[in-house]
């Protein structure tokens, strides 16, 4: 499954299609300290913006477009910004990612953002993928029912040539199974500004903002940043991961990232579309040769036994006429049921 990553970050996206078995043509990625990153960890990194290449060379020859277009004009911490959602044309990435949909045509597209963009691509993006797609399907996942320590919901929209159904639900992890925090559920979500730090007080707080809330709540206060080993854990990085830049980058990568066990479920989700459709086709053969076996019984019968107002001496003549129509009736239908 040959894979085109856009907006790659620091690969965490990457990381899931590679465990699903797919293999990376490019990752395309212009902050430097990300594709820096990308590089280290052994990914083909194009350090670019979208807009500038010519992915013309590529047509026809990428199986999966992964794609999470910037998603600052839709993010909670924009929403009190004079510039936001479609408007905000500098960070609005989905009409770039659009464009290079309709260059390569990939057999699969899927695209990952903030839930807040679901508006905004249901009006707009679906009914363009439908133009390009015979199935488009949209999810909602939260990272924590997928085998992610944290909580953190995500849009999906997944185009192709058949449907897939959204990945299963798996069992939970906790914070504390992490990264060895008592907290006994998955984490809030992890924010690209956790270095930054919070006040010490948790009366203060009216709700869970980040992961480091809950480590401070569970330790009764006792405040720090998340280390970026912990942050990089509740992700669901390996430990090790070859995070380059300085230390705000390095977590800004984490914080922005796709948790690679959770687009490891929908590479799979995927996988298993394409494997039922390759089943299908493996078995039309046989399909259709067993289609031949009951259409010679139903000649038999209809020997031994005519219908009523057949003459038997014409039953091979209502054979001739009709046993043709049937057999391409039958090819027809079993040739329906492949992608």
């Amino acid at each position: 499954m040959r894979t085109l990553d856009l907006f790659a970050g620091a690969g965490g996206a990457a990381l899931g299609l590679h465990e699903a078995g797919f293999e990376h043509v490019a990752c395309v990625e212009r902050d430097p300290s990300a594709a820096a990153t990308l590089r280290a960890a052994g990914f083909p990194a194009v350090e670019a913006d979208v807009r500038d290449l010519d992915y013309a060379a590529l047509a026809g020859t990428i199986d999966v477009l992964w794609a999470s277009p910037p998603c600052q004009a839709w993010s909670q911490a924009n929403q009190h910004a004079q510039r936001k959602g479609a408007a905000d044309v500098e960070r609005n990435g989905w009409p770039w990612t659009l464009q290079v949909v309709r260059v390569v045509r990939p057999r699969w597209a899927i695209f990952e953002n903030v839930r807040n963009a679901r508006p905004y691509v249901d009006r707009y993006v679906v009914p363009e993928l439908r133009k390009l797609y015979s199935h488009v399907s949209v999810w909602l996942l939260n990272a924590a029912d997928h085998g992610v320590p944290q909580s953190r919901t995500r849009l999906f929209v997944v185009a192709g040539p058949r449907p897939v159904a959204a990945p299963p639900i798996a069992p939970r992890r906790t914070m504390r199974d992490a990264i060895a925090v008592p907290w006994d559920r998955p984490a809030p979500c992890v924010m690209t500004n956790e270095w930054k730090g919070r006040p010490t007080d948790p009366s203060w707080w009216k709700k869970l903002n980040n992961a480091s809330d809950a480590l401070a709540i569970a330790t009764k206060g006792a405040r720090r940043k998340l280390t970026l080993g912990e942050c990089a854990a509740l992700q669901t990085f390996p430990a090790g991961y070859p995070f380059a830049g300085a230390v705000e980058d390095r977590y800004r990568q984490v914080g922005n990232a796709v948790p690679p066990t959770l687009a490891a479920a929908v590479a799979r989700a995927i996988r298993v579309a394409e494997e039922g459709a390759a089943t299908i086709r493996e078995s039309l053969p046989a399909l259709g040769a067993f289609a031949d076996r009951v259409l010679a019984r139903a000649v038999a019968l209809l020997r031994a036994h005519p219908p009523y107002g057949i003459d038997p001496e014409d039953v091979d003549g209502f054979v001739a006429r009709h046993g043709d129509r049937l057999r391409d009736l039958v090819t027809t239908t079993l040739n329906r049921r492949a992608p």
